[in-house]
């Protein structure tokens, strides 16, 4: 038998064994990488909504702010009723 029938295949055995370990590596990297993403995301998430809680607390909803709208064109359109009887008097 003649060396390099030995030898190059255990050779090239030995590079794609290499190559199969890194890449392993690498991907158990990334995926690390992509959990501890997520959970930095959940938390901005949590944070985020904790703000805007803690932010409309004390503040009127969007609904009470429409009723409010709606009661001051009532208002303003009662005045100008109003007004146009002062003058008209």
């Amino acid at each position: 038998m003649a060396l390099e029938t030995v030898f190059l295949p255990a050779w090239i055995s030995f590079l794609t064994g290499l190559a199969l370990f890194f890449t392993r590596r690498w991907i158990a990297d990334v995926a690390r990488s992509l959990d501890s993403l997520d959970e930095r995301l959940r938390q901005l998430e949590k944070s985020q909504a904790d703000c805007r809680l803690e932010m409309a607390t004390g503040h009127p909803s969007r609904a009470e702010m429409d009723r409010a709208v709606d009661r001051l064109d009532n208002h303003a359109t009662r005045l100008t009723i109003l007004e146009e009887r002062d003058l008209a008097a």
